[in-house]
């Protein structure tokens, strides 16, 4: 059985349809999978640094710890606030060509983008190759 708190520290990072898909597959034929995915991304958000947790180095050095997605869009979060303010360092691209860092209010993205999704299969690389990539 899944530990309740995993999925409630899992969830809190998942928009709301996707949050509500996710909730309902935990009742399916796929639970065995779904359970590794929860106990995965629960270690990942508890080991991520917090915010200032990057403060000093270099993009090369750096890696973020989830990643959202929709259309052109790319959310990378790099440090995830721990103090219950949802304020989450991050950087993104709106596929306009720069890829920008800043502070990330995941509820916020979420209205606005509400085909937003958190991408359960994410292989991070470093800061600096995603700069690479968006702006060429």
């Amino acid at each position: 059985m899944i530990n309740q708190d995993n999925i409630n520290t899992v969830i809190k990072f998942m928009p709301p349809a996707q949050r509500t898909a996710f909730l309902q597959t935990l009742n399916g034929s796929e639970y065995n999978y779904f359970e590794e995915v929860v106990n995965r991304l629960n270690e990942v958000i508890k080991s991520a640094p917090a915010i200032y947790g990057t403060d000093g180095l270099k993009t090369d050095e750096i890696k973020p710890v989830l990643h959202y997605f929709w259309n052109n869009i790319d959310i990378y979060i790099v440090e995830i606030d721990t103090t219950g303010c949802n304020q989450h360092f991050g950087y993104t691209s709106l596929g306009l060509g720069y890829f920008e860092g800043g502070y990330v209010e995941l509820e916020y993205i979420f209205d606005e983008l509400p085909l937003l999704n958190l991408d359960l299969h994410f292989t991070p690389k470093t800061i600096s190759e995603y700069k690479r990539q968006y702006e060429g």
